[in-house]
């Protein structure tokens, strides 16, 4: 067993990325500890050492994986020192798919080796070739002996029908669910991503709350926070796009929320 910092071993960094408190963004993510810390519980289970986050597309289950590579990294949880998450590519494994199998293999042996917590988003790709040739069946004996910590996120239909079906496999993982924030979460997660990742642009309260609102005319398939955040976005460039690019938007006021949501939808006028 090996952890620690460093360079990832050569396949984990072929086919993957680390995710760590230096990958973008990351800062902008306002952590959600009582899911966080469920998580990081499961992680270091002696038994069912694999989660499964489940939810609605959108919802925040890619960004709930960054903030715990992040807390990990910071040293909240002792149990969890040193182990590294490495978010695989799925489309770079798939690649000549002859050497597919063998090559996740590979990885995998990496990962128990080096004590890796590897993280596949969009899990139902696993199971995308029927018949014994997939990359699920290949990763299915890493989980059963728990040779590896996993982190699958998928919406909890595809659980259901490529995970669960398998009793084995579902044994292994702890399902979590993540929920779309309430009202008071989501202004929150608004805030702190518009002071994090534009700090020359004050948001004004009505604006924030305008957004919130006209996110589900703008985007009423997806679920929170991830709408509202596109059209705040969207709200930000559309105030930008004729000032030189070292410039910056004063103020997004509500009017400008109006202003984007209307021309994101091709409407005279958001109401």
């Amino acid at each position: 067993m090996n952890t620690g910092s460093g360079k990832l071993p050569p396949l984990c960094a072929k086919y993957g990325r680390e995710l760590n408190g230096r990958s973008g963004g990351v800062d902008q993510i306002l952590e959600d500890f009582s899911a966080l810390d469920r998580i990081a519980v499961a992680l270091s289970s002696e038994e069912q050492n694999n989660v499964a986050l489940t939810g609605a597309a959108g919802c925040g289950k890619t960004a709930t994986v960054r903030k715990l590579a992040a807390t990990i990294e910071a040293g909240r949880y002792r149990r969890l020192a040193g182990r590294r998450v490495v978010e695989l590519n799925i489309d770079l494994i798939n690649q000549d798919r002859k050497k597919r199998d063998l090559r996740f293999k590979h990885i995998l042996d990496e990962a128990e080796y080096h004590k890796i917590i590897i993280y596949v988003d969009e899990a139902h790709r696993l199971s995308e070739n029927d018949g014994p040739s997939n990359l699920m069946n290949t990763l299915k004996p890493y989980i059963t002996s728990g040779g590896i910590s996993m982190l699958i996120s998928t919406t909890s239909e595809e659980f259901r029908r490529y995970i669960a079906r398998d009793r084995a496999m579902e044994r292994r993982f702890q399902s979590i669910e993540l929920k779309e924030p309430g009202p008071k979460r989501l202004i929150e997660i608004l805030k702190h991503v518009a002071r994090a990742r534009y700090p020359q642009t004050v948001f004004t309260e009505e604006a924030i709350a305008e957004t919130v609102r006209l996110s589900a005319v703008c985007a009423p398939e997806r679920a929170e926070p991830a709408r509202s955040l596109e059209l705040l976005h969207y709200a930000v460039s559309a105030a930008q796009i004729d000032m030189r690019p070292d410039e910056h938007a004063a103020e997004i006021t509500k009017d400008a929320v109006r202003a984007a949501a209307a021309l994101k939808t091709g409407e005279e006028r958001a109401e």
